[in-house]
């Protein structure tokens, strides 16, 4: 697998997003107030809604991809979060941040399901980022 061009994809990909998650951000302020009867201020709550869902989707996958930037970065690209073994590269190809190999996957959407829940809030369950991310005092010192 070509390391560097995974991370040309992840960075275009991350770029797309922040550019989409710009627009959404214009088009929600340039929206027009006014005299609105109950089905458009309905309308426009649906859209605001359906607005919100989606980018907090985005920002999600831009959260994901920035980890899956720091393990390429680290060398720990391409492992499973959950059992430590390789991710199938096919796999890696259809998502390039995905954090779990298949079986790993699957174990966690069961679970999911066995408890009831409908959405993951990855925030919730991403490792400790602080394994990928340096910090400032930490550059200082490598350096």
């Amino acid at each position: 697998m070509d390391i560097e061009k995974v991370r040309e994809e992840l960075l275009k990909k991350r770029a797309e997003i922040i550019e989409s998650l710009e627009n959404n951000k214009k088009e929600s302020q340039n929206e027009k107030s006014g005299v609105e009867d109950a089905a458009d201020e309905v309308t426009a709550e649906l859209s605001r809604e359906t607005l919100y869902k989606l980018s907090q989707t985005e920002r999600e996958k831009l959260f994901l991809i920035d980890i899956a930037l720091k393990k390429i970065e680290s060398g720990t690209y391409g492992i499973c979060e959950e059992c430590g073994n390789p991710i199938g590269e096919k796999r890696l190809e259809a998502i390039p941040w995905v954090r779990l190999c298949i079986d790993c996957s699957q174990n966690e959407e069961a679970l999911r399901l066995s408890n009831g829940y409908e959405d993951i809030n990855y925030y919730n369950i991403l490792p400790d980022a602080s394994n990928f991310i340096e910090e400032e005092d930490n550059k200082s010192v490598s350096e």
